[in-house]
């Protein structure tokens, strides 16, 4: 049977477009307080917003009818007729925020404006007025909103951790928070100050007061004006891309918004300037006419249609290209530092005094040849070829010393492998295991060359076979440190230089809701005042090998926003990859025969030994036939 909904089970459905976490409860308030035309914007949080999302502004305030029927859906100033949806110029306009936000929490609105003596005080919970009466309280509104979705026990279960909804509070506040920079802004979380951002005078100050300086420092100013857009704001140096990039935000007109398409001329912009994965910050205000976008196309108003997407594309990407190319060339000065002492430049040759102050001279030999002390040591190669002008290029091993694979100078027995994909002949797949490459008898003695410490080549049954040394190690460093986590807690290396690093808000609350995670990872992670950290140690599995910690963490960050603990083994595999490119593993390094053997021991012990965790190929086969081809 047909019939209308009660107005107390639409609003639910409203309460479910409109407002689906606490952030989102956050976002509306705040927007409703610049709207009000306030100068301070004060949020105050409980429990993540499960308890309580408070916001305080100093705004225009209400009267007693309008406090009545602000709740009521659909009810606006900002909208007279329809001609009106093609001129907006505030955040808020539909009138469904309170509304969805009194169907499904606890509501304490109170306000006053210039004019009036008292102020109202209402009390809403389900959409229906408790109590309103009169109060004494201060010009703006103060709207408090209480145990979110207690009415609604399926919306509430499916929140997530508080440390999740906390890190999406702290999204809201800075997405609003950049757009007004003339506007105080407060987040104060269980009684504790998170952020305090005083009216700045630049967006880059603004920047500064809510992501940090080390984010503010690395950016580059991006600028220009159409007869279509007008763009204004920052863009990230491409040698500061990240993985993990929380600071990447789009504004047109004054309202935060996602976009794909944007994002994309973006990237296209860098080129190749930035490595694949990885993705660069940016802050950028667009400014149309408001009759060529609409921002009426999603219940969150964070998603917009442009009149013209396609010029607006290239626009952005010229944009960010012309920024790009003046910021690699031009010096960076930053006029917006505040309370930097100027300390003076010495030139080269100054006199003070009696003194006579010059450059320090290096001494060295332009003409010194490392390679000649190998050749003063013996390595020869032990035939009467002269390998013509090539032998340059190939190493005997015979003669290096260099450090073992293995601390106990012992590589792993080769297991047998079924199954593999190898790059070889039919002839060297024919006979399962390792020993299949080499032949019965001569598997473990087989003559190896190493080229350049890049390559060790070695006789297999086809031909020739060509292993990647730096490739093959991060093979079986992945499969020994992946083994190591997956059934017990990794080791941990103590650094003898602890490494600090600043990092953006949420990225310093993720690592350190994660912290005993990652210590069964190997890495010690320890706070170190605000929003900064102190790497005490890494996993012992790399401690000889130059891990670099700070793309690590980098890594550690995008792998835990993007998986999370939901799926750890597949969290703790993208590590291990990771940990093993950022390493030294992949770097040419001097080796002799037993360390070479090692390495073709060790590869064909590992389960998958012809592909590195990122999938590039291992190891290769030279067949006779191409090598018979080489010399027709």
């Amino acid at each position: 049977m047909l019939q209308v909904l009660p107005s107390h089970i639409a609003n639910l459905i409203a309460a479910g477009e409109v407002i689906q976490r606490p952030c989102n409860v956050v976002k509306e308030l705040m927007e409703n307080a610049v709207d009000a035309g306030a100068t301070s914007v004060v949020v105050v949080i409980n429990d993540s917003g499960r308890t309580l999302i408070q916001v305080i502004d100093n705004g225009c305030g209400m009267t007693p009818q309008e406090a009545a029927l602000c709740f009521e859906r659909h009810a606006t100033s900002k909208l007279e007729k329809a001609e009106d949806l093609y001129n907006i110029n505030t955040y808020g306009f539909r009138g469904e925020a309170l509304a969805s936000i009194a169907a499904c929490a606890d509501v304490t609105l109170k306000t006053r404006k210039q004019e009036c003596e008292c102020g109202t005080e209402i009390h809403i919970a389900e959409n229906s007025i408790i109590s309103q009466s009169e109060t004494s309280c201060p010009v703006g509104t103060n709207i408090a909103v209480r145990n979110i979705f207690y009415n609604v026990p399926a919306r509430r279960k499916f929140l997530k951790s508080d440390n999740v909804e906390y890190r999406q509070i702290v999204s809201e506040f800075i997405r609003v928070a950049l757009t007004r920079i003339s506007v105080e802004f407060r987040l104060i979380h269980n009684s504790k100050d998170v952020f305090h951002a005083q009216p700045a005078a630049t967006v880059k100050q603004r920047i500064t007061q809510l992501c940090g300086k080390e984010i503010a420092k690395d950016l580059i100013t991006a600028q220009t004006d159409t007869n279509i857009v007008k763009i204004q704001g920052f863009i990230g140096r491409p040698e500061f891309a990240r993985k993990s990039q929380p600071n990447q935000y789009l504004f047109v007109n004054g309202r935060f918004f996602k976009s794909p398409l944007l994002h994309k001329a973006i990237i296209k912009a860098y080129g190749n300037l930035i490595p694949d994965s990885t993705s660069p910050s940016y802050f950028l205000f667009l400014e149309l006419a408001p009759g060529s976008t609409d921002v009426n196309i999603h219940p969150s108003k964070t998603e917009i249609k442009f009149e013209d997407e396609g010029v607006i594309f290239e626009i952005v990407t010229a944009c960010v290209k012309e920024a790009i190319g003046e910021g690699s060339f031009v010096p960076s000065i930053d006029f917006d530092t505040e309370g930097a002492p100027e300390i003076p430049v010495l030139k080269t040759g100054f006199q003070g005094g009696t003194r006579h102050l010059t450059a320090p001279k290096i001494n060295y030999d332009p003409l010194f040849n490392p390679f000649d002390e190998e050749k003063k040591n013996g390595a020869k190669w032990n035939s009467s070829a002269e390998w013509n002008s090539n032998r340059e290029d190939f190493t005997a091993t015979a003669r290096f010393d260099g450090n073992p694979l293995f601390e106990d100078g012992h590589a792993p027995v080769a297991a047998a492998h079924t199954g593999n994909s190898y790059p070889a002949t039919e002839e060297d797949t024919a006979t399962t295991g390792y020993n299949g490459f080499f032949g019965e008898d001569n598997a473990c003695a087989n003559p190896t060359l190493v080229v350049k410490g890049k390559y060790i080549l070695t006789t297999v049954k086809s031909g020739l076979m060509l292993i990647d040394i730096g490739r093959a190690r991060e093979r079986i460093f992945y499969e020994r440190y992946l083994g190591s986590i997956t059934t017990a807690t990794q080791p941990v290396q103590e650094l003898m230089f602890p490494e600090t690093m600043d990092l953006d808000h949420n990225s310093y609350h993720l690592l350190m809701e994660n912290a005993e995670m990652l210590k069964s990872l190997g890495f010690d992670i320890r706070p170190f005042g605000e929003n900064c950290i102190v790497v005490y140690g890494t996993p012992a599995t790399f401690a000889d090998h130059n891990l670099n910690i700070k793309e690590s963490m980098d890594s550690i960050i995008a792998g835990l926003q993007e998986i999370g603990k939901d799926l750890e083994q597949e969290f703790k595999e993208k590590i291990a990859a990771q940990l093993v490119a950022k390493s030294s593993l992949g770097r040419p390094q001097a080796i002799n025969n037993a360390q070479a053997q090692d390495i073709i021991d060790s590869l064909f012990a590992c389960s998958t030994p012809n592909t590195t965790p990122q999938g590039n190929p291992v190891m290769a086969i030279i067949t006779m036939e191409e090598l018979a081809g080489k010399l027709m």
